[in-house]
């Protein structure tokens, strides 16, 4: 990622900011999506949020975000809805209030949001919350779209917060708008609740659309004092938000922690981000996104089992949240606990029966489980929930090939394909499915493309290797399987594999060498059957005085 120097206080006059009226027919959640997508920005850099476009001034942008996003002092730029990035400006601050305005230079046009009254807003009514969140499994933020009602209005706010309602939110969502059923931004997602002593149930806070219009006129910048860069370009640093201990030393919010830990990890240093955390959690023992998003650092660093005791911390906290489940899953999955994984699933599942990737991960278990059409099942309702879903079609892709149903196996992948065109699995693995049907240069197509896209793919080779073969190339067969050894040195069917082609070749030494390689990873790894095979082929060029004995072999385990 690029960065740019320090983020620039710039004041501007304050604008009118239209109010639209409400509209007596509701639209579905993906219009509202649709509607959302087009003014939701992703925010990077030292602390990482989301915001709002919410207005344009010639080829100046305006955005709306929650300060504590970005409070910690660097550099920062945002994603656009079309996924440009540029730099931002720390533009003004509204004294009292979680929210920032941040501006960006562009000649493109940029849809703006449009304002409803929060005035109107009454419990029970539906809203939903919308923004970019770091999620287990994926190396990059995604967008996130949730439906939820209004809980309750507070009376008292602390920091604008009057907002309380019942949205499933993830870290990195902070800065992102609240809507209504009509698309328009009723608030701002900042903030989520204590657990609850006897529930348990923790709620989301946001603040309202109209404090910040009531209050846009009051927007200041930033009081702290400038730092020079360049003789050109004064910059100033943001005054974070901070609180005082007893001790009297100052402490940074648990939100502002929580973003500037989601940053380090955008930047894999992953123990940084931890420690930011562990920050947040001693400040806050019981703060469900702190203990989340550690879980999603301890993924990363693949330690599935301290991010499965942080996820139990979530659950426990967030009893009914689908998302805690899924993910808690996810872990388990990964530490072989399978049956406790499906219990996650389908728990989180029947907290959201539109859940389309607790729907995918369960049908792939499924799958590992040898439950074919149970996993198609799942894979069915992902792909009905979610039309333009690639894993899905991959993943029902594999259940078809179980199931040896090669022709409807292809059509799955060939639409994993299409959504998903650099994905060297779902070429890989059409490449099986045409090998199946004896379709080897079709299949072999599919294994060179596989293999463009990532070069260092062993099943690929392993693969185009068995293709050449039946296309009687065995030369780029031996190749093919160097090329694996050299990648994996440890692929006992690499090894066996090129020793048939060399005994074919007539080179019985080099043949002798890989049978005994082979033998001795078969044995290593358990493989009874497949070592005598190896041993059987040693004896075989021995009994034949074709090679000298280079060692004892014994077939005793």
């Amino acid at each position: 990622m690029k960065y740019y120097s320090s983020i620039a206080a710039v004041l501007f006059g304050a604008a009118v900011v239209v109010i639209q009226p409400q509209f007596s027919v509701a639209l579905s959640p993906k219009q509202v999506s649709d509607i959302a997508r087009q003014f939701t920005i992703r925010i990077d850099g030292v602390g990482i949020g989301s915001g709002i476009i919410f207005e344009r001034k010639g080829n100046t942008y305006f955005v709306l975000t929650n300060r504590h996003v970005i409070e910690e002092p660097g550099r920062y730029e945002i994603q656009t809805p079309d996924g440009d990035r540029y730099p931002i400006y720390y533009s003004t601050q509204l004294p009292g209030l979680d929210l920032a305005v941040l501006q960006f230079t562009s000649q493109k046009n940029y849809t703006t949001a449009n304002f409803g009254n929060s005035d109107q807003l009454t419990e029970g009514m539906t809203v939903y919350a919308v923004g970019w969140a770091q999620i287990p499994g994926l190396d990059q933020p995604s967008y996130q779209f949730t439906r939820g009602y209004i809980r309750s209005r507070l009376q008292k706010p602390d920091q604008g917060y009057a907002l309380v309602y019942d949205n499933e939110a993830i870290p990195g969502m902070s800065g992102g708008p609240l809507l209504d059923e009509n698309g328009l931004v009723v608030g701002i997602n900042g903030r989520a609740t204590e657990p609850d002593v006897s529930t348990k149930t923790v709620l989301r806070l946001g603040i309202p659309s109209n404090t910040f219009v009531a209050t846009r006129g009051n927007l200041r910048a930033p009081t702290t004092p400038q730092q020079q860069t360049t003789a050109q370009q004064p910059t100033t640093t943001p005054k974070p938000t901070i609180r005082t201990t007893q001790s009297g030393k100052q402490q940074r919010s648990a939100e502002s922690l929580i973003s500037s830990g989601g940053a380090k990890a955008q930047k894999r240093d992953y123990q940084g981000a931890i420690a930011a955390y562990e920050q947040a959690l001693r400040m806050n023992p019981n703060h469900p996104d702190a203990y989340f998003q550690r879980a999603v650092a301890y993924y990363d660093l693949k330690n599935y089992q301290a991010a499965y005791e942080d996820l139990n911390q979530v659950v426990r906290l967030t009893p009914n949240s689908p998302i805690a489940y899924m993910n808690r899953g996810l872990t388990q999955d990964l530490l072989q606990r399978n049956q406790e994984a499906l219990k996650d699933y389908s728990k989180a599942i029947s907290l959201n029966p539109d859940y389309a990737a607790a729907y995918l991960n369960r049908g792939a278990l499924k799958n590992e489980l040898q439950d074919y059409q149970g996993g198609i099942s799942d894979l069915n309702k992902a792909i009905n929930l979610k039309p333009d879903y690639a894993l899905a079609y991959l993943n029902r892709g594999d259940s078809y090939i179980a199931l040896k149903d090669y022709k409807r196996a292809i059509a799955d992948l060939d639409e994993a394909i299409r959504l998903q065109p650099n994905s060297a699995l779902a070429y890989s693995r059409r490449g099986f499915a045409y090998r199946q049907l004896q379709e080897y240069n079709k299949a072999a197509l599919d294994y060179n493309i596989a293999i463009g896209i990532q070069p260092d793919y062993a099943s690929a080779y392993f693969g185009r290797a068995f293709v050449r073969r039946r296309l009687q190339d065995d030369r780029g067969a031996l190749a093919d399987y160097s090329k694996i050894i050299s990648l994996t040195p440890d692929f006992a069917e690499a090894y066996y594999n090129r020793g048939l082609i060399y005994l074919n070749l007539g080179n019985n030494k080099e043949a002798l060498l890989d049978f005994q390689k082979a033998a001795d990873l078969y044995k290593q790894q358990g493989k009874t059957q497949y070592y005598q095979d190896a041993i059987q082929k040693i004896r075989e060029l021995q009994s034949k005085g074709k090679v000298d004995t280079v060692h004892n072999v014994k077939i005793k385990f």
